[in-house]
């Protein structure tokens, strides 16, 4: 098969639809089949998600020219400024800005169906509902190409980006088939997206499949980790106030935080207030999959306290290094985190967070029974051999469907077996 993954662009080293769509790319290659990568707007030339497909094989083109993805990024960067400075104004020149990158990307159409003439993929793969999903979806369709469409989130989150989401909902009937990462996600889409055909469980390829967990850490510090954008939604403050109340309870334990974002400077500031800023250990963002590995093994508990979810790739890469998680009930997580593989604390409840921490710091026979659960789940649901029978299943079925004339696959031939797969 011959299939395309398609994004607007690559958008940060910590980003989940960006590895998913990478990973299958990679994978499928490996397995045999003709993948390519399609982005609108230009990435860096050393950009490590560039690099990872460049040194698999996989190629990778866009449409749009260096200096348009550097003019967008900085009239971006002036629209963010203008926002701070005039922020009575704030949500009109963010509807604007929008309107007008939306726009432009809109422009690209011909230039797309164009690419799709010559390349001729069976399938177009297309990922979240970034600015640019709408045009490359309308063209594919144009161009008579089958399009199956992830969602790698929760429709309408986060907040503040419902008029976009709005504009690309109108496409999605164009598409062959509504994806999802878990069935709880599935479940979320139906329920806001009734008037849609029922998505179908894609699940997501981990990383670290080869191998497995190292050995136990053997130390007296429990480390606790986290790796997401240091932004409101992920909730790294309140990850420091649940570590400060366990940390009275329990003081051999460390956090070590994984990323950047606007709220690093208050961190900084709440840890030295709290005296525990010895205690708190930024290390910035990795890059490579090698450092990710590292990261995670050098943790004995991994925690994402976000107000919002889909299905976190950070969860799948702490229980691939086998380490138990705490993660707050949202979105897609509890199809992840079992009573078994970690524990679940409700939305912005800190005092639980704290209690979660407490708990797993004081029982290092529960950590290892969780994280030895967790790597055992990892097995079952995200290495290449439980997930891309799903995923060629999936293609060959929408492939089928194309040909012979049909909008839908209908589940006309057999499922390969998965957990989240009926």
């Amino acid at each position: 098969m011959k299939i395309l993954f398609c994004k607007n662009s690559f958008v940060g080293p910590i980003s989940g639809a960006d590895e998913i769509a990478v990973t299958y790319a990679i994978k499928l290659k490996a397995a045999g089949h003709t993948t390519s990568v399609l982005l609108v707007q230009t990435p860096a030339e050393r950009d490590p998600l560039v690099l990872r497909l460049r040194d698999a094989g996989v190629p990778l083109d866009t449409l749009a020219s260096p200096g348009f993805s550097t003019s967008l990024t900085t009239a971006r960067f002036i629209a963010i400024r203008a926002m701070r400075v005039l922020s009575p104004v704030r949500n009109l020149i963010l509807t604007r800005s929008r309107n007008v990158v939306f726009n432009l990307l809109q422009q690209y159409k011909s230039a797309c169906c164009d690419y799709l003439k010559r390349t001729r993929p069976d399938v177009m793969h297309v990922l979240t509902p970034d600015p640019g999903a709408v045009m490359l979806i309308r063209a594919a369709h144009e161009m008579k190409i089958p399009i199956i469409y992830q969602e790698v989130g929760i429709p309408f989150h986060p907040p503040g980006f419902e008029e976009m989401y709005e504009r690309f909902v109108a496409v999605l009937p164009l598409c062959s088939e509504v994806t999802t990462l878990s069935p709880a996600l599935v479940r979320e889409l139906s329920r806001v997206l009734p008037h849609i055909s029922p998505a179908k469980v894609l699940p997501l390829i981990g990383l670290n499949h080869n191998g497995g967990p190292k050995n136990a850490r053997k130390s007296e510090v429990v480390s606790f980790g986290f790796a997401a954008r240091l932004e409101y939604l992920k909730g790294p403050i309140r990850l420091l106030e649940a570590f400060t109340i366990a940390h009275e309870t329990c003081t051999q334990i460390e956090l070590r935080l994984a990323g950047e974002g606007s709220q690093r400077r208050e961190f900084i500031n709440k840890s030295r207030k709290a005296g525990l800023e010895a205690k708190c250990k930024l290390l910035g963002v990795y890059t490579t999959v090698e450092e990710r590995t590292a990261f995670m093994n050098s943790l004995d508990v991994f925690v994402l306290p976000s107000l919002t979810e889909g299905t976190p790739n950070v969860i799948v890469e702490a229980m691939a290094q086998g380490k138990p998680i705490i993660a707050t009930n949202v979105g897609g997580v509890p199809d992840l985190v079992t009573d078994n593989v970690g524990i679940l604390v409700p939305c912005a409840d800190i005092q639980a967070l704290a209690d979660a921490m407490v708990r797993l710091a004081s029982d290092s026979d529960l950590r290892e029974r969780m994280g030895k659960a967790a790597r055992r789940r990892y097995e079952e649901l995200f290495t290449p051999e439980a997930v891309l029978p799903v995923l060629e299943h999936l293609y060959q079925d929408v492939i089928r469907a194309h040909a012979n004339g049909s909008a839908s696959t209908n589940g006309n031939s057999a499922t390969p077996l998965h957990p989240w797969i009926r």
